[in-house]
């Protein structure tokens, strides 16, 4: 992504912090890939793995406990940016826009909002 892309992809709307932990599984290889740190219905950002740059990918929200009835919640993300962490040199802060999700999908992240966020 260019940097006048990056900069008109910026986000528009309002980060929610969440109050408990939330696992990202890659759902193709079902490896923990980091943690949710904050999330709207159009982007999140994760606090894990490195990731590259415009790659795209399938996630699982791992939810501490049913919503709507879902253990997890399944999106598909694209990384817009990646870049380590000052505090820990394995961890890396990465930014995802939400690519692809389901009627479902967006009900849960709503309500995952509601529910977790301070």
């Amino acid at each position: 992504m260019t940097v006048s892309n990056a900069l008109a992809n910026r986000r528009q709307l309002r980060r929610h912090k969440l109050s408990v932990e939330i696992a990202l599984l890659d759902s193709a290889r079902s490896e923990t890939m980091g943690k949710l740190v904050d999330i709207h219905q159009e982007g999140l950002l994760l606090l894990g793995k490195a990731f590259v740059i415009e790659s795209s990918h399938q996630f699982s929200l791992m939810l501490p406990n049913s919503i709507n009835g879902q253990f997890y919640i399944e999106i598909g993300v694209e990384c817009l940016w990646c870049q380590p962490s000052i505090d820990n040199d394995t961890l890396f802060w990465v930014g995802f826009t939400i690519i692809d999700k389901s009627k479902n999908a967006t009900a849960g992240i709503q309500s995952l909002i509601n529910i977790t966020a301070p």
